[in-house]
Parts: C-alpha cells; sequence; structure tokens
C-alpha cells in the first residue's frame, strides 16, 4: 500500500510555470499538486492575445509537456483623427496612450488623452470646437460692426464715433484665443476741436474746409502768380486743434537763387555810378570818383 502511495506521489506535476505573458486559466490557480495524465490550459494575460501555439500541457509521469502557446501585446488600431485636431506619435499598444491637441483657435472637449487597454481605446474622443467671443462693448457716442450673437476666432469688429467726436484707441478689435477682444474698446471722446483759419501771405485758397475748421477737415493753397509754395499744399485739422503739417508759405520767385545783378554806366567823366539792384528789389546807387582814360 505504501509503495503504491509512493508511486502515485512520484508521477504528480507540481503547479507549471508558462511562458511570458501568460498565466494558467483560474480554476487551476489554486490547486498545487496534478495527478498523472490531468490536463491544464494558460491563456494570455490582459492586455496579450495569442500569436501561435495551444495552451494545453499535460502531465506525464511527473512532468508537464511543453507550453507552446506564445503571447504578444494587443493593438488598439490608429486613434480616430479629430477634425481641427492632431495626435502624437504612438505604437497603438496595449498600454500606451495618445494625446491630442487642437489647432489654433480651437478649445479641446472630452478627454485630451486616451489609453490604449484590453478592450481598445478607453475614453470618448474629444472634439475640437472653434473659440467664440461674445459680442464685445459698446461705446457711448459711438458705434462698431458687425453686431453678432456670437464671433468666431479671428473676427474682426470696427469701430467709428459719431460726428464731431473724436476716438481715442484702436479702430478693430479681434477675436483672440482667449475667448475675448483685444485690444480693449476705444472710447469716443466729445472733445472740441477748431483750427484757426490759415493766414497765409500771397497765398490762393483752392480747395477744402471753410471755418470754423473741425477735427481732419483739410484745405488746399496755392500761391498767387509770380511766387512759390514752400511746403505743403494740403494741411489738415489735428485732434491739437494745430494744422499738420506746418503751414506752408509763399516765395518770390525774384528771390529764389538769383544773384545780384550790377549795371554800370561809365561815362567820360571823372564819375562812375554804379546801379545795383539787390536780392530785396532795392535800388542802391553808388559813387565812386575815377580817372576815366581817352
Amino acid at each position: 500500500m505504501s509503495s503504491w502511495l509512493l508511486r502515485l506521489a512520484f508521477y504528480q506535476c507540481s503547479t507549471p510555470i508558462g511562458g511570458p505573458n501568460m498565466n494558467l486559466k483560474d480554476e487551476y490557480i489554486i490547486k498545487n499538486t496534478f495527478e498523472d495524465g490531468a490536463v491544464v490550459y494558460f491563456k494570455c494575460n490582459v492586455g496579450y492575445q495569442p500569436a501561435g501555439g495551444s495552451g494545453k500541457i499535460t502531465c506525464t509521469a511527473g512532468l508537464w509537456s511543453p507550453v507552446l502557446l506564445e503571447c504578444e501585446k494587443k493593438s488598439c488600431g490608429a486613434p480616430t483623427e479629430v477634425e481641427f485636431g492632431q495626435y502624437g506619435d504612438t505604437t497603438a499598444e496595449f498600454g500606451d496612450t495618445v494625446k491630442y491637441e487642437c489647432k489654433k483657435g480651437y478649445n479641446l472637449v472630452g478627454n485630451s488623452v486616451l489609453r490604449c487597454e484590453d478592450q481598445g481605446w478607453a475614453g470618448r474622443e474629444p472634439t475640437c470646437e472653434v473659440i467664440r467671443c461674445v459680442t464685445p462693448d459698446g461705446v457711448v457716442n459711438g458705434t462698431f460692426t458687425p453686431l453678432e450673437e456670437i464671433y468666431e476666432y479671428n473676427s474682426v469688429v470696427k469701430y467709428d464715433c459719431n460726428k464731431d467726436v473724436v476716438r481715442n484707441g484702436s479702430s478693430e478689435l479681434v477675436c483672440s484665443e482667449d475667448g475675448k477682444f483685444h485690444p480693449d474698446p476705444p472710447t469716443c471722446v466729445c472733445k472740441w476741436v477748431e483750427c484757426r483759419d490759415p493766414v497765409i501771405t500771397h497765398a490762393v485758397y483752392e480747395r477744402g474746409s471753410r471755418p470754423p475748421h473741425r477735427y481732419k477737415a483739410s484745405v488746399t493753397y496755392s500761391c498767387e502768380k509770380g511766387y512759390n509754395l514752400q511746403g505743403s499744399s494740403t494741411i489738415t485739422c489735428t485732434i491739437d486743434s494745430q494744422w499738420s503739417p506746418a503751414l506752408p508759405s509763399c516765395i518770390s520767385k525774384s528771390s529764389i537763387g538769383n544773384p545780384s545783378i550790377c549795371f554800370v554806366y561809365k561815362m567820360k567823366f571823372r564819375f562812375v555810378y554804379s546801379l545795383l539792384i539787390q536780392n530785396d528789389n532795392k535800388v542802391c546807387l553808388s559813387l565812386s570818383i575815377t580817372t576815366c582814360s581817352k
């Protein structure tokens, strides 16, 4: 009887050891010994799948048959493409993660990171929604266009001030990445702007504003005959109630670039009279005494 028990124990197998990334099926885990002729099965671990061979082994005379099962990582396949978004490089195998980012001007809604798990990509794919800005603030004594309920990224609104009111700040605002318009809206200032009526000697009014000259009013001048214009012919009334550029002037043509002209009359006397016409058109008579040759 004892010999039979020894023989029986000799032919029993201990708990088998499988290959990489596999384990015994659940029903065999609690057993420490297996009788001669017992059959057990290995299965791939979570996240792995059979790549070949069988998970079945048999206990024969105290030895297990070879484990032929091979297990490889599961693949989740390429992540889902997201409109207006992109994701980084990934091998898409079990345990890998992928991170989504949205293009400029779009906000990511949902999970930015997905993980490759046993049943595929875990988590809901995100979406990329265009950034929107609420209607910007209005201004007193002014308006802006266009007027919408919602403005999308990069939308532009333009501000205009009422007549005789001066804008202080940028005329255009842009819907930016933070969901706000930038820069800040301008203000329309009720500033009294009036430039004095220009006084330009020998100038002739051509066209433009008549008094009172308000902000941005412009006037164009020319010069009377015999005079040349020096400076800009058109001037504009600025926010500081000053003309810009500076007032031009009208310069006499005879005083521009002409040298002095001297007429000398010689007579057969001991006197020589010199008539000198200078740049300012003044006439000078000079008398000199000399000896005239015959």
